[in-house]
């Protein structure tokens, strides 16, 4: 069997594409705070979990207080980021 060094190629791209993708999310989310919006709402569907939790880890570093919701059929999930609530006014 081969040693997991070897395989650090394949870990580097994945970890390259995961992060490319938690970049333009969090574009996305500053374009929608730019607006004037309140809220703001990310739908993933059959995302890697770890794809996921590079998202949230992202999310929590900028300040921001992430909420998932789903786990539905076909694995969709609802990544909600709310300004009040990441900035402490509502529970």
């Amino acid at each position: 069997m081969k040693n997991i060094s070897e395989y650090n190629h394949l870990i580097e791209k994945e970890m390259e594409k995961f992060k490319k993708e938690s970049a333009r999310i969090l574009k996305k989310f500053e374009a929608i705070f730019n607006k004037g919006n309140m809220v703001a709402t990310h739908h993933f569907t059959n995302a890697n979990p770890d794809m996921i939790r590079l998202v949230k880890k992202e999310l929590e570093k900028a300040g921001f207080v992430p909420e998932f919701t789903g786990n539905r059929p076909e694995g969709h999930i609802v990544l909600r980021v709310s300004l009040l609530k990441s900035a402490g006014y509502v529970a």
